[in-house]
């Protein structure tokens, strides 16, 4: 799709929104089970060097296997990163001498072809945003030695920095959903405020699974579902797990010096016809070339037996009875628990465990569920049970 996407438009750009290392068992074998060493390329890596991204934002996935992993991995990938509102925490409770962790903004100049044929020199600013939440989801991660800020505050803080420095155009890469109309401070989807922010041309975003333009949107004020804009400015959101690609077509003209975008139109092209279940690109075989090493030692371990069931193990009724599925989970989180407080004068405590159905159908579709038959059980029946590698927290309470 990009390729030919290329071939359509005389003058493009590419980037990526994030959540790029965690979320199947490939990156958890590269994480875990054969960790990258320094100088080694990420096999997500190996595969978007191929395709010349111009830049791209960390989403709050590539945050989930700790701050060593991720620059381990960051440092194999040919393209800028950019991220504008995680802050090393320097401890020194002074918000005005923070340093950014990574690099806020990046402006690239492009040389393009106007309509009449002649070289047009751009300088394209960019700027990337991550959910203050991974303070919270990634806690033991990050939790002393880096801070989240608010998107919409950061925003305010470098846009006009941007633009100083001389960007004929400004792109926001948010690893956020579209969210709510009015501001409480520190959103998690924060689009449509950022909408607002003077000086943006064009938002590329993305982190609820959903398509923009798409359905359900009719009743938002200030969204035009045909066009693809927020507020009157240019925005697309491709979907989930790389099932479409998202384009922003801008008409540029200059007048007094000055570029603006005089008209815009956003759409997502799918890579599959989910009605017809069949794919409507071919793969690309030079991707399939560079990452099958790693997809071969990955399906090798993710086929490796790890024990037996006597009983089928299913989500199918997860929402409405007791749930095999749901059941296996609690039952090892306790017995985690138990055996780590044996010793301690937390012993004999209580346990209770709370487990939620990853898989019950929902957002992801009709066929989103587990089903392991009785047998032997492999990593890739746990990893179906229980889809992400994650962190098991107790919390100790009283009765009142």
């Amino acid at each position: 799709l990009i390729a030919k996407a290329r071939q359509e438009a005389k003058n493009s750009l590419l980037f990526d929104n994030g959540d790029l290392l965690q979320g199947n068992p490939l990156g958890d074998y590269v994480a875990k089970i054969q960790p990258l060493k320094d100088g080694e390329t990420h096999p997500v890596y190996k595969a978007m060097n191929l395709l010349n991204y111009d830049a791209c934002n960390v989403g709050n996935h590539e945050f989930n296997f700790g701050l060593d992993h991720l620059q381990r991995s960051l440092k194999g990938s040919k393209f800028p990163y950019v991220n504008a509102n995680v802050y090393v925490d320097d401890k020194d409770k002074d918000p005005n001498n923070d340093k950014n962790y990574f690099t806020p903004y990046q402006i690239i100049e492009r040389t393009f072809k106007d309509e009449n044929g002649n070289d047009v020199k751009l300088k394209v600013g960019v700027i990337g945003f991550v959910p203050p939440q991974i303070m919270q989801w990634d806690k033991v991660n990050l939790e002393g030695k880096v801070v989240a800020k608010d998107i919409i505050e950061t925003a305010k803080k470098f846009i006009p920095e941007i633009k100083a420095k001389g960007a004929d155009l400004i792109v926001a890469i948010p690893h956020s959903g579209l969210g709510n109309t009015e501001a409480v401070g520190m959103e998690e989807n924060a689009t449509y405020l950022l909408s607002k922010v003077e000086g943006i041309d064009a938002i590329l975003y993305g982190h609820t699974h959903v398509t923009f333009p798409g359905t359900g949107y009719d009743k938002i004020t200030g969204v035009d579902n045909m066009k693809g804009t927020i507020n009157g400015v240019a925005a697309v959101q491709p979907g989930f797990w790389g099932n479409h690609l998202g384009m922003i077509d801008l008409t540029l003209q200059q007048a007094d010096g000055k570029w603006k975008v005089a008209d815009s139109q956003s759409t997502v092209v799918p890579i599959y016809d989910k009605a017809n279940k069949k794919s409507l690109v071919d793969a690309d075989q030079h991707i399939i070339d560079a990452v099958k090493d790693d997809h071969d030692h990955t399906v090798a371990w993710v086929r490796s037996a790890v024990g037996t069931t006597t009983a089928p193990i299913h989500s199918f009724f997860a929402l409405v009875q007791d749930d095999p599925s749901i059941q296996i989970v609690t039952n090892a989180q306790k017995w985690f628990v138990e055996k780590n407080i044996k010793g301690t004068e937390l012993e004999g405590t209580p346990v209770l465990s709370a487990g939620a159905p990853f898989k019950a159908g929902g957002r992801n579709g009709a066929s989103y569920y587990t089903n392991i038959l009785a047998g032997t059980i492999a990593i890739k029946n746990v990893s179906d049970l229980y889809i992400y590698p994650n962190t098991l927290t107790a919390v100790k309470v009283t009765g009142a």
